[in-house]
């Protein structure tokens, strides 16, 4: 879970520390308080897209820190330990700096990092619900996502979009070889005489052949560097060897006397010994060498060769291996292609194995939409929306494609005796922001990410739908770790810790993130529902608001 935020020179921060607890967290405020802070910088650190009005005014960086907890044997521990990040306080740390040029860094654990692996962790961290999500529900994927996602068919979809590809891969093969047909046969001898001519040659290692070619070429200025080399090292009357020598011995007396004479000597005495090795193999190198004019015409002849069949291919000598062994794969796909019946025969088998686990896919998910939209009914209807009602409907498609069968419609009525439509067609604003909230708070129970955020997503409802929506995160909160903006009070109330940004009129302006205790939270939720005015009504509302929360959560207990 989030532990701890870090806000330097962020947004309208100036420098902010927040403690955050396990629970239900409500982030209230005026308006254009700056209730998205912490949020925005959250976001930050989870990797998403920055720019420089994120930099505060005045200031030439920003740098803003997030803290999470993690379980031993967790997604995001086996995370960091494959990417070789994780460390000995057993808590992730990811830090973003953002410049006002508009460029940024980041590190996870202290070491620098991608913003694809910021990306990456931070889906196992953190899931993120807005207040636009509502309009997910009119996009016609959606309600297979959302059914596939709570009834984890994930992995079963995956399977058949691969089995998909796999036989639309198998029909592009096929067709491929019909089409081929015609050119086959001559393809295939010009390759096989491409493939004979270039066998002989590439026996040999162009590499090696042009290395030796330049040596036999060079050798008598190889052999007078060589002589010149050992007499000035072991040969002259006065050689290196015998001078460092002398100079060794000199030292030795002097070893007990100076440890940096001592460092010397050892300096010296390896360097006596890499003179020797080296004056051993240059005696060595010029006892083996000898020049043999026919060998060179031998290497020459092959280096013309290499070079002609280059120029004929239209490539480079050290590449004509490459060429070889491109031509050898086209050749054997090529022989494969004798027989077209053998691949229509495989793209009957690809069709056949994606047919059956689409099947068994679309009978999964029938299986389990019936319950599905019983249990969505059930969570909706407490909203103002006695009459709520949900069901999947499944048509069939046309052509079978990635995604399976059927294609799947959510259908909703919110009348008694009036027939299920279409979601999109009949639902109003008000009904989808409440619809669109319990399939969030579905979805929510259904991830892996132990922190979830809400941003102002009970935008559109008011009064007792409120109090049921604050309900329904509160409980929630059991499980997971729950941050979330709101500007009703009746959510806010159940919450079980209480933020208030507030905006300081400094210059330039600042905000500011407390925790609020118990008398501070029934003042701020007589404000939200009061206004600017706060007197012994609003209070005594905020108080029953806080009241129902402490009922609730007693009856949770019992």
């Amino acid at each position: 879970m989030l532990t701890h935020l870090t806000l330097i020179n962020f947004a309208l921060a100036d420098h902010l520390a927040l403690d955050i607890e396990a629970g239900f967290h409500v982030l209230t405020g005026e308006t254009g308080a700056g209730k998205s802070l912490l949020l925005d910088a959250l976001s930050v650190c989870l990797g998403e897209r920055t720019d420089s009005h994120m930099v505060r005014y005045g200031t030439d960086k920003a740098d803003v820190t997030a803290i999470f907890s993690y379980a031993e044997h967790s997604a995001e521990a086996q995370w960091l330990a494959t990417h070789e990040l994780a460390d000995e306080s057993g808590e992730i740390h990811l830090r973003r700096v953002i410049f006002a040029t508009g460029r940024s860094k980041a590190w996870i654990n202290g070491r620098p990092s991608s913003l694809a692996e910021l990306k990456d962790l931070g889906r196992l961290l953190v899931q993120l619900y807005s207040q636009h999500s509502q309009q997910q529900l009119l996009e016609p994927p959606y309600p297979k996502q959302w059914l596939d996602r709570y009834s984890n068919f994930a992995e079963p979809a995956q399977i058949v979009r691969d089995a998909y590809s796999a036989w639309q891969k198998a029909i592009r093969q096929h067709e491929h070889a019909l089409h081929a047909q015609a050119t086959r046969l001559q393809r295939i001898a010009t390759l096989e005489l491409q493939l004979e001519e270039l066998e002989d040659t590439l026996q040999y290692n162009y590499a090696e052949i042009e290395q030796e070619f330049d040596r036999l070429s060079h050798h008598e200025h190889i052999m007078q560097d060589c002589a010149y080399g050992l007499n000035v090292l072991d040969e002259a009357e006065q050689n290196l060897t015998q001078e460092l020598a002398s100079v060794v011995r000199r030292f030795e007396n002097h070893v007990g006397r100076s440890e940096q004479l001592s460092n010397i000597y050892t300096a010296l005495v390896n360097a006596q010994s890499e003179l020797e090795d080296a004056t051993a193999n240059l005696r060595q190198f010029i006892d083996r060498q000898s020049f043999a004019p026919e060998r060179m015409e031998q290497l020459n002849q092959q280096l013309e060769i290499f070079h002609r069949l280059a120029r004929k291919y239209r490539t480079q000598p050290d590449e004509l291996h490459t060429e070889y062994a491109t031509w050898q794969q086209e050749l054997e796909q090529l022989q494969q292609l004798d027989d077209p019946e053998t691949l229509a025969e495989q793209v009957k088998q690809t069709e056949q194995e994606f047919l059956a686990l689409a099947e068994q896919l679309d009978q999964q998910r029938r299986d389990a939409a019936g319950p599905l939209a019983k249990l969505l009914t059930e969570q909706v209807k407490p909203l103002a929306l006695p009459e709520a009602y949900f069901e999947f409907k499944f048509e069939p498609l046309e052509q079978p494609n990635a995604e399976g069968l059927s294609f799947i419609q959510l259908l909703f009525t919110a009348n008694k005796g009036i027939p299920a439509q279409p979601l999109a067609r009949v639902a109003s604003g008000g009904e989808l922001s409440r619809i669109a909230l319990v399939m969030q708070v579905m979805n929510a129970e259904k991830t892996d990410a132990e922190v979830l955020v809400f941003d102002e997503i009970d935008v559109g409802i008011s009064g007792g739908t409120a109090e049921i929506v604050g309900r329904l995160l509160s409980d929630l909160a059991q499980h997971v770790q729950i941050l979330c903006i709101t500007h009703q009070a009746q959510v806010a109330a159940q919450s079980d810790h209480h933020l208030l940004v507030q905006k300081q009129q400094s210059d330039p302006a600042s905000s500011t993130i407390f925790a609020l205790n118990e008398e501070q939270r029934i003042q701020e939720l007589a404000r939200m529902t009061g206004g600017v005015e706060i007197n012994d009504t609003t209070l005594q509302h905020a108080k029953q608001l806080r009241q129902l929360k402490f009922q609730h959560t007693k009856i949770e207990k019992s």
